[in-house]
């Protein structure tokens, strides 16, 4: 199939992840265009997260004759063409296309900045639920310089509500939702203009990386030392300890502590801990 000739681009989804994204304390977006290449080149969502279609939404595409098609960094949604302009079937200013959100990795969690919480999900969207309030954040395009937090994980009504349009069989281990109606709230988030044509944007989920305490644990000696301030979890690079300034109680110049894994992490109250045995 060529997507090229036969098929136009509706809309696509891209997903990153600033743990696999930044290097050590440097920022993805503090790098060059060329280090970010060098980076998105390592990078997959596959990593980390699972996205397929409801089952509801896999009919409404073949009756569109629409393809969803996964790419390294999410997937995009693609429309017959009948002509250069215009698809095979006119699409409604109403159709919406839901999309399940499922985690591939067990230490997602350990990593990402976020709050995980019992009977919540997470919902990006472009038309705000009546059960939400207008404060509701809307998905975000590629271009907005915009991070997942917190304010996207929606009420339990409204996860309830979601979950009860999926058949049982999907309703099992969603951590979010990506709704999109043909034409959102506001006109930034549109996929069609007001004459029907397709603006085929992109839209972006792009999560942050996790910042914990680090605590270094002697168990023959029997101390705890802990960095002063939170420090980046990140997949590549390295972050320096400095002994003297970094730690508490302070150590010696010449001490040489390591990063830690993501494996063993511990909430405090509302903060979080790497625990690194030495």
């Amino acid at each position: 199939m060529s997507y090229s000739s036969t098929y136009g681009l509706l809309f696509q989804v891209t997903l990153l992840h600033n743990y696999f994204l930044n290097n050590g304390e440097e920022t993805f977006a503090s790098m060059t265009n060329a280090d970010k290449e060098k980076m998105m080149q390592q990078f997959s969502a596959d990593a980390f997260i699972a996205v397929m279609p409801a089952l509801e939404t896999n009919t409404v595409l073949k009756n569109y004759k629409m393809v969803f098609k996964k790419t390294k960094t999410g997937f995009g949604i693609y429309i017959k063409m009948k002509d250069e302009f215009d698809p095979f079937i006119k699409v409604p200013a109403d159709l919406n296309l839901k999309f399940l959100i499922k985690i591939n990795d067990y230490q997602f969690e350990n990593y990402t900045n976020l709050d995980f919480v019992l009977n919540q999900v997470f919902l990006f969207s472009n038309v705000r639920p009546l059960t939400e309030p207008v404060s509701f954040e809307y998905l975000p395009l590629i271009n907005d310089n915009k991070l997942i937090s917190n304010d996207y994980l929606v009420s339990e009504e409204t996860t309830a509500n979601l979950l009860s349009t999926l058949q049982p069989s999907e309703q099992q281990n969603v951590f979010g939702v990506i709704s999109l109606t043909a034409k959102g709230d506001n006109s930034s988030g549109n996929i069609i203009d007001n004459s029907d044509k397709m603006i085929s944007p992109n839209f972006k989920i792009h999560f942050d990386n996790r910042k914990t305490f680090w605590r270094y644990i002697n168990r023959k000696a029997g101390t705890i030392i802990k960095t002063t301030a939170a420090k980046p979890l990140t997949r590549s690079g390295f972050v320096e300890i400095d002994p003297v300034n970094d730690l508490e109680p302070s150590q010696p110049a010449e001490s040489q502590y390591p990063n830690p894994s993501v494996k063993s992490i511990t909430k405090i109250n509302s903060d979080y801990y790497s625990e690194i045995f030495i």
